[in-house]
């Protein structure tokens, strides 16, 4: 079988893989079946299985499938041409921890006192949060899947808790306790690696550089292995790959760096990055398709929040012209890529720019498509998207809220503490309602053109709508 998945985009820097690994490759197999019935006869489990892609740090404009003209990312433009790629999907918040408790609970980050990312303990008393996030929720993403007959694991980054001090409390639960069957995890608690070697308890990483370089690798590495394993148990398989890359520490090697030597230390290290992520990511969907697994296999691709406004991102990292960058709750921090790929089910090559869709969507889409039922009592703040696998334009319904409670006034996006949007409006403003600013996203998503003069009872209705919501928040 040809893999349509190779790298269409290649370095000679980068060595072939050997013989070995590829053959090991056998994935996320779609042909998952039931066990025998008494009668002998095979039941087949045509459920998808689900791999969700979270980068770190990734903006919307860093890829060339989102206009990104410099930086290489083949495979992902490939994810892209074989899928639908989404214009107006939303992370509810502008860093990483907040943003991220959200794919997992369905819920907006406030509503557990996920206002900031999870640091040592005394800072996280500071900011009136938690050390970790709540385990003992009665809904979780991972739980839902597990509960449904998923095999379920979670291999990357975590930071919901843990991760060794002096950022992680270290009797925080491992991911484990939230429904994964599997995990292996840096920023969290319970097995990580050493270097690029797989290592049994919690460990500080950022200062060890060859893991930095190889995160990328090591962390598919992991997730073939586990398909693999798994592809053959009877039961769909269901992870959450999340990236370290591009955030910092940013150590790139020579070899890394090599196809952008000219264009600037920057850019060097930061476009290095991303092609690297890019190539590992194309080893995975390569993998999957010489399984034969991937034509029952959802593949989403998206990012935890826009480019860093520090380090080679601040020079490097693309917002695809939307305002503000990471920590902002304007566009460029909360607007992110987000490509779905379902061989024959979701329509390739197409772009969706009206629906609007956000990460507290994840959990009841998923486990719409688990055929699972959530609890009753439990009410998600998002909708269940999976019209968009029927490549049906999703009509919003609910609004979406943004808390930031850091906001700096001197900062030209940072002023920014509450955010709503419904429809095609998005209001801004800060704590003491002092500035107020408003935006017709539809027609500005540059939000470039403040409308909030000219449409006063928007305004009101806007405010009154977060401060509704802001009232049913602990405090």
């Amino acid at each position: 079988m040809k893999n349509s998945f190779l790298p269409s985009f290649t370095f000679p820097q980068f060595p072939s893989l050997p013989k070995a690994l590829v053959g090991g490759l056998l994935f996320l197999g779609f042909s998952c079946q039931a066990p025998k019935t008494e009668e002998s006869t095979v039941v087949s489990d045509d459920r998808p299985n689900i791999i969700f892609i979270f980068a770190d740090d990734w903006g919307y404009g860093d890829l060339g499938a989102y206009g990104a003209t410099e930086v290489k990312t083949p495979n992902l433009d490939k994810l892209a041409e074989q899928g639908t790629k989404f214009t107006q999907f939303h992370v509810t918040s502008g860093v990483c921890s907040p943003s991220r408790s959200s794919v997992i609970t369905g819920h907006f980050p406030a509503r557990h006192r996920v206002h900031g990312h999870f640091a040592g303990n005394e800072p996280n008393a500071k900011r009136n949060m938690p050390n970790w996030l709540d385990e003992n929720l009665p809904v979780y993403m991972p739980q839902v899947m597990q509960d449904a007959g998923y095999t379920t694991a979670h291999f990357g980054k975590w930071h919901l808790g843990g991760g060794g001090l002096p950022h992680g409390d270290l009797s925080a639960p491992e991911p484990k306790a939230y429904g994964y069957d599997e995990t292996r995890v840096w920023n969290g608690n319970g097995p990580t690696w050493k270097g690029d070697q797989l290592w049994p308890t919690t460990r500080y990483m950022d200062d060890d550089s060859t893991w930095v370089h190889s995160s990328s690798r090591i962390v598919v590495d992991v997730t073939i292995d586990f398909l693999e394993r798994n592809k053959d148990k009877g039961s769909p398989m269901f992870v959450n790959l999340w990236l370290k890359d591009p955030h910092t520490p940013l150590w790139p090697t020579d070899e890394q760096k090599a196809p952008y030597s000219g264009m600037g230390p920057d850019k060097e290290v930061y476009f290095g990055v991303l092609t690297d992520a890019d190539r590992h990511i194309g080893r995975l969907m390569a993998a999957l398709e010489e399984m034969g697994l991937d034509d029952n296999t959802i593949v989403i691709f998206s990012s935890d929040n826009g480019p860093a406004a520090y380090g080679p991102s601040l020079t490097a990292g693309l917002t695809g012209g939307l305002r503000g960058r990471k920590v902002d709750i304007f566009e460029g921090g909360v607007n992110v890529p987000f490509i779905v790929r379902w061989p024959g089910k979701v329509d390739a090559g197409k772009v969706d720019s009206t629906s609007v869709l956000s990460t507290v969507d994840l959990l009841p889409t998923f486990a719409a498509l688990a055929h699972k039922d959530l609890p009753s009592d439990y009410q998600v703040d998002g909708e269940n998207i999976i019209s968009i696998f029927d490549n049906k334009t999703f009509n919003r319904t609910k609004p979406l809220f943004w808390e930031w409670r850091f906001a700096v006034a001197d900062r030209p996006n940072g002023w920014v503490s509450a955010a709503v949007r419904d429809g095609e409006w998005k209001l801004m403003s800060d704590e003491k309602r002092g500035r107020v600013e408003l935006y017709n996203i539809k027609d500005d998503r540059a939000e470039s053109i403040d409308v909030a003069a000219a449409n006063p009872e928007k305004v009101t209705q806007l405010l009154a709508m977060w401060d509704q919501w802001k009232s049913e928040l602990p405090e």
